[in-house]
């Protein structure tokens, strides 16, 4: 690294956007207070911006949106930058979530979210049962004729047996003796009856936030609003001066989504008619939960090519990068329900991002979104956050929260935010403002210095770790039963049903949260981008960053897509280290495959070459990868681990998350290859200064470069012994070190 840019990083224009504020535009604007805003932003070497209007329920922006006197503001915010040589970000809503044009593309009821609902009735041995019968692809009830085949229809209604589950053929409660067919059940037994529609909100009710995320023609028309009225205006400013889009919190709003291409899609995926199956999204059997995998494998798909695909598509032809962070990252549960498959929404977004509300620390979703970008090969992430920590969070608070966003492998500061004003109400909205009207703002220069340099420090080459996880989004998917009466927007949301499923959720992150706390940093492997992943003689090599990692772990994957199975006997045949925890696999993806995935498994155990863990056996999980993987850094004496007092989240919905009262004490470092170097952050989340000492491999004697000062100096060396150096540190509070080794 070059020790000008460390020392003054504020004259370095690369660094410019490490920190890109929401600047909330939540008043009546006017041109000479922009500039003065735009100046002051400048003084403190935030460089770069991103004007953000908030509505705050009437007490927040007033003027027009996306029109004359809107284009007005952003004529000046450019101007300003074209001046100063600095760049911009659009955000591409009023409000949020993104894709809705204030509301206006959701007024077309094909651009709004469809989704299932399935009923469920309880019918008593000889009683007698009536129900409206239609066909759920539209078919005229005309054409259901008496004692003619029926497998062409998906009929609305299908009924089970009380007892043992088993289907009955929907024909024999057809009724043709008056107006068409009739559906009417009596039998001499318990049965189960569901009853599935395909539904959507009413505007005003709800529908005017849900757009139809699963229909490219939806995310066209948003393009069209939007996008290409900025395009029209700014042509010349575009990849320049503008440099990306912030797309804000989008989600699936329903449990079940529904678009009016899903079933010839889903039949071109799956091959096979998912309306004939749809009951099956609600029931608890092994073939409803195979079904579920399908159904939520092809939500995510389409959420991801139809939506963002579109939309990254139309920034790589108009020379601007997409940025997008998502919702319910912190879990599984809120992985599937919000995304269908969280992780897999990266691959089409240039800057992937997260989202974190609240003072808190110490949970997973920074470290998901990070993980995500890094299997796709992402070069940047950023992450929104200090929503919600109140005007009472000091400059400490502030700096200790972004060293953690960067340990968790961040690279860029979004803040929520700079206001525009704190009028009234508007101070209510979400705060603190980290702008002017902030206690804290006198040291914002110093801490966007401090952001310059640990941006630095770790972008342009790669997260080092051994460890390599599997994403076991399939295995939660069988067992996730969703619940049909929550959409979002609201605080606490329904618990999740299902022992498996729960336990699943529970697990991972306990298992995630105690890796990060031994120091035991690592990546996530998923579905849909192992194809990036490459066997090299005992190690597995992520072919776009260049991530090498000893050990994969398994955790409780019931379901494994089948050429991840394959992959992993690739890697395990080539002497890798693969722990499985909880049992081995028992089900393919697709269901075809379960025979194949079993036998690779059972042998791959047979001949030992893979390590069998009881779930609720960690500890020895630890000591086995501690002793397995050959560290080049690691504390022998201090502090060596951070303790987390949040180790998970129960297992219910919330919308939004807020992080209060999760907090993390002791020591923490992460590993990043750069340049022919590793930088070695180091922080200190306790409330007193820590010293420690470390052993670390380098060809020559390390520094230390401090985050926030910018002060360089030789490591304290206290032994040197075949290439490593024992190192004495002294951790300041609230802010990090960086101990910088030059590889071997």
């Amino acid at each position: 690294m070059n020790k000008k840019i460390w020392k003054n990083p504020h004259l370095e224009k690369e660094l410019d956007e490490s920190q890109v504020p929401l600047w909330f535009w939540n008043d009546k604007l006017e041109k000479e207070e922009l500039i003065r805003q735009l100046e002051m932003q400048t003084e403190i070497g935030v460089k770069s911006t991103n004007p953000h209007a908030r509505t705050n329920n009437g007490q927040g922006y007033i003027g027009g949106y996306l029109d004359d006197e809107w284009f007005e503001s952003i004529q000046t915010v450019i101007d300003y930058k074209v001046d100063n040589q600095e760049t911009m970000w659009l955000y591409d809503e009023i409000d949020w979530p993104a894709g809705t044009c204030n509301r206006t593309i959701t007024e077309l009821e094909q651009y709004r979210e469809q989704y299932i609902t399935i009923e469920k009735n309880i019918v008593k041995a000889n009683q007698e049962f009536r129900a409206q019968l239609y066909d759920l692809g539209g078919k005229s009830k005309a054409q259901i004729k008496q004692g003619e085949s029926l497998e062409e229809f998906a009929f609305n209604i299908a009924v089970y047996d009380g007892e043992d589950g088993k289907k009955y053929p929907i024909e024999q409660f057809l009724s043709f003796e008056r107006f068409g067919p009739e559906f009417i059940l009596l039998l001499p037994k318990d049965a189960i009856v569901y009853i599935a529609k395909i539904r959507m909100d009413i505007y005003g009710n709800g529908g005017e936030n849900q757009v139809n995320y699963l229909n490219n023609h939806a995310t066209e028309a948003f393009l069209k609003s939007t996008y290409d009225l900025y395009y029209e205006r700014f042509k010349e400013n575009f990849g320049s001066v503008i440099t990306s889009v912030f797309n804000d919190e989008t989600r699936l709003c329903n449990p079940m989504p529904w678009t009016q291409s899903f079933r010839s899609e889903f039949m071109a995926i799956k091959k096979y008619d998912i309306l004939q199956h749809v009951h099956e999204l609600v029931r608890t059997t092994v073939d409803a939960g195979r079904i579920r995998c399908d159904y939520y494998d092809v939500v995510a798909t389409l959420y991801q090519k139809n939506y963002f695909g579109t939309l990254h598509n139309w920034c790589k032809e108009h020379n601007i990068k997409l940025y997008a962070h998502l919702l319910g990252e912190e879990t599984l549960y809120g992985h599937v329900r919000y995304s269908g498959d969280y992780l897999r929404q990266n691959r089409f977004l240039d800057i992937p991002g997260a989202d974190h509300l609240g003072k808190g620390i110490g949970s997973l979703n920074i470290k998901f979104t990070s993980a995500g970008a890094h299997s796709y090969g992402k070069k940047r992430t950023a992450v929104e956050v200090f929503a919600g920590c109140g005007w009472d969070m000091t400059f400490e608070e502030y700096s200790r929260m972004v060293t953690w966003m960067f340990q968790q492998g961040m690279q860029c500061i979004i803040n929520h935010g700079f206001f525009y004003s704190d009028r009234g109400e508007r101070k209510n909205d979400w705060p603190p403002s980290q702008f002017f009207q902030w206690k804290g703002y006198n040291r914002m220069a110093e801490g966007n210095r401090m952001i310059r340099r640990l941006s630095y420090a770790l972008s342009g080459g790669y997260n080092e770790t051994e460890i390599l996880v599997y994403y076991p989004i399939e295995s939660f998917w069988m067992d996730y039963i969703p619940n049909q009466y929550f959409t979002h927007g609201y605080f606490k949301g329904p618990d999740l049903e299902g022992d498996e499923a729960s336990t699943l959720d529970i697990y991972v992150q306990k298992i995630l949260n105690g890796l990060m706390s031994r120091n035991m940093d690592f990546d996530l492997l998923h579905n849909d981008a192992c194809e990036n992943f490459n066997v090299v003689a005992n190690k597995i090599v992520n072919g776009l960053t260049g991530q090498q990692f000893d050990v994969l772990i398994l955790p409780m994957c019931k379901v494994i897509p089948v050429h991840v199975a394959e992959f992993c006997r690739e890697f395990a045949d080539n002497g890798g280290e693969i722990i499985v925890l909880g049992s081995l696999p028992q089900y393919g993806l697709p269901s075809s495959e379960d025979e194949r995935v079993n036998n690779i498994f059972s042998e791959l155990l047979e001949r030992k070459r893979i390590q069998l863990y009881p779930a609720i056996d960690e500890e020895s999980l630890y000591e086995f990868i501690g002793q397995k993987v050959q560290y080049p850094v690691c504390i022998t004496d201090g502090v060596k681990r951070t303790f987390n007092n949040h180790p998970y989240y129960k297992p219910y919905l919330i919308d939004p998350y807020i992080h209060t009262g999760e907090d993390i004490t002791g020591v923490m470092y992460t590993r990043y290859i750069k340049d022919g170097y590793r930088n070695i952050v180091f922080m200190n989340y306790s409330e007193k200064s820590e010293v420690i000492e470390v052993e670390v491999v380098a060809s020559e004697v390390p520094e230390v470069w401090d985050t926030m000062s910018g002060h360089i100096q030789r490591a304290e060396v206290l032994r040197k012994t075949d290439k490593k150096y024992k190192i004495r540190l002294e951790l300041p509070l609230y802010h990090s070190i960086i101990l910088v080794t030059k590889l071997l």
